[in-house]
């Protein structure tokens, strides 16, 4: 059974294959795909919603959805490429930015009190 870093490293090279750039220039494409990707899930977030189409909707939330799917893709096989330990470093920031946002939600909560 893959694993999602299995996963992850065979997108990598493809999509290292693919570019047929010279080093250093693959790093920088993996790294930018992302905000590519990003891009283009808020562009078909403003079609899903009507916005600057005259309120004609040409999205769909799946699209948008797979569009996130696609940046967030993109930012793990960046990841992949640039740690030593991807699926370490993924933990300890994930973990991490969990910690913070436990800390802050119990913050927020105690000050609004039991009745919001």
């Amino acid at each position: 059974m893959n694993t999602l870093w299995d996963d992850i490293q065979h997108l990598r090279l493809r999509d290292e294959r693919r570019s047929h750039a010279p080093e250093p220039a693959t790093e920088l494409l993996l790294v930018t795909k992302v905000s590519e990707e990003a891009n283009e899930a808020a562009e078909l977030y403003r079609r899903m919603r009507g916005w600057g189409t005259n309120g004609t909707v040409t999205a769909t939330r799946d699209e948008v959805c797979d569009e996130l799917c696609a940046a967030a893709m993109a930012a793990l096989v960046a990841l992949d490429r640039l740690a030593p330990d991807a699926g370490a470093h993924w933990q300890r920031y994930l973990a991490h930015g969990a910690e913070r946002a436990r800390a802050e939600n119990q913050a927020a909560a105690r000050a609004t009190g039991p009745n919001g």
